[in-house]
């Protein structure tokens, strides 16, 4: 199965994992030691479970997020995700946020 590497197409995973990271940054300062439901992010961002698992996962892979797995949770990778140390600092620096993930409304 062949992704689309267009240009739009890679702006659209950007603009959602900015939107993830925004999401989990929130549900931090809300609540310091929880975890999001990835059902609560899919809805939140408007996207489909199969975008949401691999982008959580690439954030995962780059220290961004961290994922709570079982088996337990499909059709997700994980029940819940929370937002790493390093995805805090991200967030906080926002031209290297900006720089990362372009800005985009939502």
């Amino acid at each position: 199965m062949s992704k689309d590497l267009s240009e739009n197409r890679i702006a659209e995973y950007l603009r959602l994992r900015r939107r993830i990271l925004s999401l989990l940054y929130a549900f931090f300062q809300e609540f310091p030691y929880g975890s999001m439901e990835l059902s609560q992010i899919k809805e939140a961002c408007g996207t489909t479970a199969d975008l949401l698992n691999w982008n959580l996962v690439y954030l995962e892979k780059s220290g961004y997020a961290a994922l709570d797995r079982s088996p337990d949770c499909p059709p997700y990778v994980a029940c819940s995700a929370s937002i790493t140390a390093d995805g805090i600092d991200l967030v906080e620096d926002l031209a290297r946020f900006n720089k990362r993930f372009p800005s985009a409304e939502y």
